[in-house]
């Protein structure tokens, strides 16, 4: 039974420490590049610019570790602050303030304008879900509802006065339910995985295999939140907006590095990964 003096155990932690300093150590110069060619980075912009070859994590403590060897700076904005606007922003230690301002600027509005598209409160909040819809009803998937809290006589749990939890939809194929969750975001807080093992609780209270479709989960949180608990997950890695939002789009892609397409229809490609991860579930409970 491992203890606190357990020296098996204190020699794990001693590994696990070294292999993140290794992560930690690897993402740095990386991370100098980007800030060199960019000359000012948004917080969010850097994980998202890195994401594939770096967990979020990762960029935060390299990030840290830059500052206090006196690379890298914070940088304030001086002007109004926004709601949904970025509030942290990175520049190399050399760098004049005044010469970075019109960045700063333009980064800060493109930023705000992007995250306020992607609320549900906007009226382009719903378009991934409605993009997966759509090519669900084309793959042969009945939508037996959307916005579903309640499913056969089952109800989510919830709390007394609030509004109950629900998933964006339920669809069905080959007897196979499924309650499906879609994430267009650009987040990489811990919230997120809290988010995720929501919805995976919802869909398993009404009976249902867990289904999340979100642009990024992290692999711990796919495996831990989901997977194990005999769902689905497919990370789409690309936003997506609206076909009236292709100048944004744009301009997102080019200045921060997002993944971003502006489209009417999901992507075949996007639409036959749905496909192909319905029949892994439907092999898998044959067995």
């Amino acid at each position: 039974m491992s203890g606190e003096n357990d020296p098996m155990e204190a020699e794990g932690q001693r590994g696990d420490e070294e292999r993140e300093d290794d992560y930690v150590d690897r993402a740095k110069p990386e991370i100098l590049d980007v800030i060199l060619q960019q000359r000012l980075v948004t917080d969010r912009e850097i994980k998202v610019r890195l994401e594939r070859s770096f967990f979020p994590w990762v960029v935060d403590r390299a990030i840290k570790r830059l500052r206090a060897e006196g690379k890298v700076r914070n940088v304030g904005d001086k002007g109004r602050k926004r709601k949904g606007a970025p509030e942290l922003f990175y520049t190399l230690n050399e760098i004049q303030y005044d010469s970075i301002i019109g960045i700063l600027n333009r980064k800060k509005r493109v930023s705000f304008e992007v995250n306020s598209v992607l609320t549900k409160y906007s009226p382009a909040g719903t378009h991934a879900e409605d993009l997966f819809e759509e090519a669900l009803g084309s793959l042969g998937f009945e939508i037996k509802g959307r916005d579903v809290s309640e499913y056969k006589g089952r109800k989510a749990k919830g709390v007394f006065g609030k509004q109950l939890p629900n998933l964006d939809f339920v669809v069905e194929r080959d007897r196979i339910a499924y309650g499906i969750d879609v994430k267009n975001w650009i987040r990489y807080e811990y919230t997120t995985r809290y988010e995720v093992a929501s919805k995976v609780s919802v869909a398993l209270e009404l009976g249902l295999i867990p289904f999340i479709l979100a642009r990024y989960v992290s692999k711990d949180a796919m495996f831990n939140e989901v997977i194990q608990k005999g769902g689905l997950c497919y990370p789409y890695k690309t936003l997506l907006l609206s076909s009236t939002y292709e100048s944004l789009a744009t301009e997102a892609g080019g200045l921060l590095g997002y993944p971003i397409i502006a489209v009417d229809v999901l992507p075949a490609h996007k639409a036959a990964k749905v496909d192909e991860l319905h029949e892994y579930m439907r092999s898998r409970l044959k067995k």
